[in-house]
């Protein structure tokens, strides 16, 4: 089923595939490893591990991932979820030698966010929200000014 939705963004032009990356029962009942290599058997994409902890991220690299994303980090039960992006997190994976692409992903709000997950190890950071969500971009001019 996963790699149903993975084909088709690779069919649309993606060439990175982002999936759960974290050792959490999947629904498909595939392990990791058999999902990376079904998306790597039938297509050129390549495969972004969303994880949520060191452990997760030294599971997916063994799976045989391509990219290594903390953007789960927080929202799996095995972190507190900070307030920006968990740094201590992509310090552990930078610090982890992966020989992958670790992408800094998840509450990155700030040009300062994402230099400081650059100098904690990142090869790149993902700034969705930052950039394409007005509501958020908002809510935290409104937070800010009203103290």
């Amino acid at each position: 089923m996963v790699f149903h939705f993975a084909n088709d963004f690779f069919q649309a032009g993606a060439h990175i595939v982002a999936l759960d990356g974290t050792r959490r029962q999947r629904p498909d009942q595939k392990s990791l490893a058999e999902t990376i290599s079904a998306v790597h058997e039938r297509s050129s994409a390549l495969v972004m591990a969303d994880c949520g902890s060191l452990d997760d991220a030294l599971a997916a690299a063994e799976a045989g991932a391509d990219l290594i994303g903390t953007t789960l980090a927080g929202y799996t039960g095995e972190r507190n979820k900070t307030e920006g992006p968990d740094l201590e997190l992509i310090e552990q994976i930078a610090a982890a030698n992966l020989g992958l692409p670790l992408i800094a992903e998840g509450r990155i709000h700030t040009p300062a966010q994402a230099r400081a997950a650059m100098d904690a190890g990142a090869f790149a950071v993902v700034v969705e929200t930052a950039i394409t969500h007005p509501a958020s971009i908002t809510g935290w001019f409104d937070a800010a000014l009203r103290g």
